[in-house]
């Protein structure tokens, strides 16, 4: 047998056995001592060989348990949810095993899964608040899931490997030159690292040419930054000639210890790095972001006084003084129980970061804050498919709308992979149909202006079809008005504030116009029985007159009212004058200039049908029917120069 067999065994041995003195403290002993620094790779090994020895439901539930801790600590959660449920299949006693096994769940997408192990951590911890806000997070991201954004996400196959690679910055101004942070092979690292179990990272760069097309990547040509110890999560100043980075040092029988780096760039080579001042060796700081301003600086940090694990931290620059303020936390808005790392600026100045304890749809989540003057607004998720069940993080903006992100998800090369993210552009068109409202034919010439709330004025004339068409710019709010000689013309709203998505409007942005040639009946004008009183239901109709004259304010209108032939005429005449009154007074009162108005009375002198056709009808129904249609209120155009008195 060979020696190494036989040293495992022991090692089992000495794992699982009662009688040595280790053993009394723990049957995990040397792999917990493994994962208390942080070497999560060695604990595995030897939680999954003592797993497999171990006889006792309650210590295979609890080295199950350990296990799981460990895959989720690497954020690996497919192998993380597999161990939680050996965990709980054998019974491990404690209810967190549940909200954990519902988290690992989530980060795989399975958001139904998820909420029951949820629910079932909610029955067992007596009421744990954190079981309803994991049931309400996994309730949103299959919300989210199923209405993503209007975000494209694409794997950059050219820069990724089955290793991970991640956290990218732009490394000159013409931003065609990317560095990022790999633990390929080509790494300068002799050991691998205990939580990843690959090679150390280091950082590397790689070009795109104007085709698009990628160079190889490479280690950066420069000893100083690279080095046998671990580098990444790395970020340029605005002007590229200097940059931040993570390095974290192998510590004997502890975790790593990171520190933030600066080196600067003297021709072509980097100056030698040197730790920013607010370091320590009891606690890791990493992740560095500078505004565009160059004037805050923001890092992640597990510094004592945090609110979780990591938390984002806060820090002035003076880049010409090369001096800096003393590190404030950035509050329980930002922060959470959990960690919030990779914190990074837009263009524009908005906040971005990952977090995984603010709810989301699985693992770290990107987050956004608008910038509001010299602070930021409460950070949002900005949901799938920027945000996916896995990890993302480490956002990089090339412009507004593109850039390149980290991510875990699933169909990716390796770990970890760099994907890149555009908004496409959003297309509005609205389209429609300028017609005679009688004859429904289509009214040619007929101008068609549009107005924007961002000072847009444009003008077009319809060809024989009568149509029109324009393009319309996001976020913005239009009138659209049609006009034409001999028709009153008519206004529509049209707003592509809020609107996510492309959108043709079409169908309800005709415009039936109505001919000035013969008077336009009033449908919806009703008066109390045998009397001149508007009704109350007349109202709707009267402002949508009162409408149409502010529309077409050069024109002045007679209201005519008529009844039906019965009655004497002369009666007939009267209560049609004070119903045509009565229309006018409401206009008047309703902000109409009085000159441009007229009114009178018609009684039953203009029928639409006529006495003889009404005796010739058969029925009652068909009589008043067209008694009915005699009794109306119309009203005609009589001029259409009307100046308003000064």
């Amino acid at each position: 047998m060979k020696f190494s067999q036989i040293l495992m065994i022991f090692l089992c041995f000495f794992l699982v056995s009662q009688t040595t003195y280790a053993q009394k403290k723990s049957k995990t002993f040397k792999a917990d001592t493994y994962y208390e620094q942080a070497d999560y790779q060695s604990a595995l090994k030897l939680y999954k060989k003592c797993y497999a020895k171990a006889k006792k439901p309650e210590l295979k539930a609890e080295v199950a348990y350990k296990a799981a801790q460990c895959y989720s600590k690497i954020r690996n959660s497919v192998e993380a949810e597999i161990w939680y449920k050996k965990a709980i299949d054998e019974k491990y006693d404690d209810p967190i095993v549940h909200l954990k096994y519902g988290d690992a769940l989530k980060s795989n997408g399975k958001y139904a899964e998820a909420i029951a192990a949820y629910n079932t951590y909610g029955e067992e911890s007596n009421g744990d608040p954190r079981a309803k806000a994991g049931v309400a997070s996994a309730e949103v991201a299959q919300g989210w899931k199923d209405k993503p954004t209007r975000h494209r996400v694409d794997n950059v196959n050219a820069l990724n490997t089955s290793y991970y690679e991640f956290s990218t910055s732009f490394a000159n101004k013409e931003r065609n030159k990317l560095y990022f942070t790999s633990s390929r092979e080509e790494s300068t690292g002799s050991k691998n690292d205990g939580w990843t179990g690959q090679k150390e990272f280091d950082i590397f760069e790689a070009s795109i040419d104007n085709n698009g097309k990628w160079s190889l990547a490479q280690p950066i040509d420069d000893e100083v930054v690279n080095s046998k110890e671990s580098e990444g999560s790395i970020y340029f100043d605005p002007n590229t000639n200097r940059l931040f980075f993570t390095r974290c040092y192998t510590v004997k029988d502890r975790p790593d210890n990171c520190k933030i780096f600066v080196t600067k760039l003297q021709g072509k080579t980097w100056s030698e790095p040197t730790a920013l001042p607010f370091h320590s060796d009891d606690y890791n700081i990493g992740h560095p972001a500078l505004s565009q301003d160059g004037k805050l600086f923001l890092f992640a940090s597990d510094m004592p006084g945090g609110y979780g694990g990591k938390d984002l931290y806060k820090v002035s620059y003076d880049s010409g003084a090369d001096s800096w303020g003393s590190p404030e936390n950035m509050g329980a808005t930002f922060n959470s129980e959990g960690d919030e790392m990779f914190p990074t600026f837009a263009l524009n100045g908005d906040l971005y970061y990952s977090s995984d304890g603010k709810g989301g749809m699985g693992g770290l989540d990107i987050f956004k804050a608008k910038k509001q003057g010299a602070t930021f607004g409460d950070p949002e998720n900005i949901r799938s498919p920027i945000n996916s069940p896995s990890d993302d993080f480490a956002m990089t903006f090339d412009t507004d709308s593109t850039g390149y992100l980290s991510s875990g998800r699933e169909g990716g090369n390796g770990s970890e992979d760099i994907y890149a993210f555009v908004i496409p552009p959003t297309f509005f068109i609205i389209k429609g149909k300028v017609y005679d409202t009688d004859t429904k034919d289509p009214i040619p010439g007929a101008i068609v202006e549009l107005f924007g709330s961002d000072g847009t004025s444009l003008s077009y004339t319809t060809g024989d079809a009568g149509t029109y068409t324009y393009k319309l710019k996001p976020n913005t709010k239009y009138k659209v008005s049609a006009s034409y000689t001999g028709y009153l013309t008519k206004f529509l709203e049209v707003s592509t504030i809020g609107l996510d998505e492309s959108k043709t409007f079409i169908g309800n942005f005709d415009f039936p116009l109505k001919s000035t040639e013969k008077p336009i009946e009033l449908p919806e004008i009703f008066y109390d029985f045998d009397r001149a009183t508007l009704r109350a239901i007349s109202k709707k109709e009267l402002d949508g007159l009162i409408k149409t004259l502010d529309e077409n304010p050069t024109i002045t209108i007679e209201i005519m009212s008529h009844t039906d032939e019965r009655g004497t005429n002369e009666y007939n005449v009267d209560l049609s004058d004070r119903r045509a009154k009565s229309v006018v007074d409401y206009l008047i009162k309703n902000g109409v200039a009085k000159d441009r108005l007229s009114s009178k009375g018609y009684g039953e002198t203009q029928p639409r049908v006529s006495k003889a056709d009404i005796l010739k009808m058969k029925t009652e129904k068909e009589r008043e029917a067209a008694h009915q249609e005699n009794r109306r209120t119309e009203f005609q155009v009589l001029r259409t120069d009307y100046v308003p008195k000064k």
